[in-house]
């Protein structure tokens, strides 16, 4: 079973620095996660392009531009992953995955607004619908 045990066990063998926060309420998307913390939220969003896994972490507040993973990665079919197919592929619930410590390998991007935050500090998916990943970027 994937969640935020498996999660934080994952992490800890890596000797990754990170906190799991919890929540009594769910944070399953951006903007239920804003409203519980005030940081710079990550969200990951599986596409499937060409027949194949992609995992794209990119800022809270944006939204998956599928013309442009098409033109930059050179896909010619982009689609949303279905919830169910999440939960087969990452091992996790949709809302609740983390950028690692997935399933089975997956190709990821990372969003370049991402890599040009000043804050030394984000929020991912942290591996259930209640807990957020607190990690350093350059974890």
């Amino acid at each position: 079973m994937f969640n935020e045990k498996y999660l934080e066990k994952f992490l800890r063998e890596r000797n990754v620095e990170f906190e799991l926060l919890k929540f009594d309420e769910p944070v399953i998307s951006s903007e239920l996660a804003r409203k519980q913390i005030n940081g710079i939220i990550i969200k990951s969003i599986l596409l499937i392009c060409n027949d194949k896994h992609l995992l794209c972490l990119l800022l809270g507040k944006d939204k998956i531009d599928f013309e442009k993973i098409k033109r930059e990665l050179n896909y010619k079919n982009v689609r949303l992953v279905k919830a169910k197919e999440v939960k087969e592929i990452t091992g996790y619930d949709i809302g609740a995955v983390p950028p690692i410590a997935h399933k089975q390998k997956i190709k990821t991007v990372v969003d370049s607004k991402v890599g040009m935050l000043d804050d030394e500090e984000v929020h991912l998916g942290g591996g259930s619908h209640y807990h957020l990943l607190k990690i350093k970027k350059k974890e």
